[in-house]
């Protein structure tokens, strides 16, 4: 019988990194295509700019795009130095923050959304697709391409990475793990997640969660991190 390799009877240890630069990002189809008039996107512009229940913007960062007097239009916003937009069509609506640094980045993201949810109001048979992403850094870019390596099966592989899709305790869909090398942040690996949930939570503690949800679906690939950072 041939001898196998160490790694097939012991596990890697898990990789533990500090988070550079994070981001998050909501789609959510409506159930139906709304019309202009339907989407009173002034009423709508008005809520978005409210200080205490909507997303406190002012109404020079909203702009309105039409082309069409019954689906073509396309209202949108920069908010948070342009690293917050907003995007509302007929058909859907997109909510994304990135270049997120700091513990007190991630409140203000989780604050946002739960008043995004708020706001819109969804009907709970809708579904929100979430793309959540991070740059992990590396003490060295020779330590993270070490780590990497062990998902390279050929040596033809010149930049490893792995694609995996995975179910963890408490949360309801199939999530969409990639891991490869960072083209943003030197020496660091960039990781993204994709999943999707139904509009029926109880938003204050269910967004809570997301942070969870993303280290648990990456620890199955030897991953973790530390907690993030109180300033940059």
């Amino acid at each position: 019988m041939a001898k196998s390799d160490d790694h097939d009877y012991f596990p890697r240890l898990m990789e533990v990194v500090p988070i550079d630069i994070f981001g998050v990002h909501v789609d959510v189809a409506f159930p139906a295509p709304l019309g202009i008039k339907q989407a009173d996107l002034e009423d709508f512009g008005a809520k978005v700019c409210d200080p205490a229940k909507g997303l406190s913007l002012r109404p020079d960062q909203i702009r309105l795009k039409k082309w069409d007097e019954l689906y073509g239009y396309e209202l949108s916003a920069q908010f948070f130095g342009e690293n917050g937009t907003l995007s509302r069509t007929a058909d859907r609506v997109k909510l994304g923050v990135r270049n997120a640094r700091t513990a007190g980045d991630w409140t203000i993201i989780q604050q946002t959304l739960n008043r995004f949810y708020a706001l819109m109001d969804f009907p709970p048979t809708t579904v929100t697709a979430l793309s959540t992403h991070v740059h992990a850094k590396f003490p060295s870019a020779e330590e993270r391409d070490s780590w990497l390596g062990h998902f390279s099966y050929s040596p033809l592989v010149g930049r490893p990475a792995t694609l995996g899709y995975v179910q963890i305790a408490d949360w309801e869909k199939e999530i969409r793990v990639l891991i490869e090398q960072s083209n943003a942040v030197p020496d660091a690996a960039f990781i993204m997640w994709d999943t999707q949930y139904t509009n029926e939570q109880d938003w204050e503690t269910f967004l809570m969660s997301i942070p969870t949800m993303m280290e648990n679906a990456v620890n199955i690939f030897d991953m973790g991190f530390e907690p993030l950072r109180e300033r940059v």
